[in-house]
């Protein structure tokens, strides 16, 4: 099947006036056509298939980490349509979240949604439509996540199995003589633990030990 000459495209999420600009932006491409659109990003999978969308626009500013979350249960769905992602947070982590979702294009709300359809349809051709500096924060994200997980796996490596169990409960909230009742020994010698746990660690109080293992993936708070 050769290429069409027009794509079809799809929007998904964000606010009426976030959807209304990429739709009038889209609109003044001529290779463009908005197809459909919905406020709900979980309908974008059906929508897609039905519509045999070329291109999915998708606003992940939907509160929290909602907006990467359904586009990762999209990815996971098998929707596989080429994905614009809108976002006003620009942050290299944000980005490398994107990218490893595969998306093809991701436009800052800040200063790119006039330009959104000239960026659709370069991914509808086949291409990418990533703002260099947008890829040297993902890739700075990406280098700083390698290190904090050496970091992490050297820190881990370090901990003695007792010390790994108590950072586990002083995490839970768990006082020292809580933590003692639990393991069978004595607050003082959790006490002596904890106190070899914070040097390790670098940090000198239970929220900045917590804060530093959550960092480090020594325990999940989940």
């Amino acid at each position: 099947m050769g290429k069409r000459s027009v794509a079809r495209v799809v929007i998904a999420g964000g606010h009426p006036v976030i959807r209304g600009v990429v739709r009038l932006s889209c609109a003044d491409v001529p290779g463009l056509e908005v197809v459909g659109e919905s406020d709900d990003v979980a309908e974008a999978d059906e929508l897609c298939r039905d519509l045999a969308a070329d291109v999915l626009v998708i606003d992940v500013d939907l509160g929290g980490d909602e907006g990467t979350e359904a586009l990762a249960q999209l990815r996971a769905g098998g929707v596989d349509t080429p994905v614009v992602v809108l976002s006003d947070r620009t942050d290299g982590t944000t980005v490398l979240t994107a990218l490893r979702l595969g998306v093809s294009g991701f436009i800052s709300k800040n200063d790119g949604l006039r330009t959104v359809g000239a960026a659709v349809q370069r991914v509808a051709d086949g291409e990418r439509a990533i703002p260099p500096d947008l890829e040297r924060a993902a890739v700075t994200a990406l280098g700083s996540l390698a290190k904090q997980a050496r970091e992490g796996s050297e820190m881990q490596a370090s901990l003695t199995p007792r010390e790994h169990e108590i950072l586990l409960l002083v995490s839970q909230g768990l006082t020292m003589q809580q933590v003692g009742s639990r393991l069978g020994i004595s607050p003082r010698t959790v006490e002596t633990h904890v106190a070899k746990l914070y040097r390790k660690l670098g940090v000198r109080t239970r929220v900045q030990a917590v804060s530093r293992a959550v960092q480090l993936g020594l325990i999940d708070l989940r």
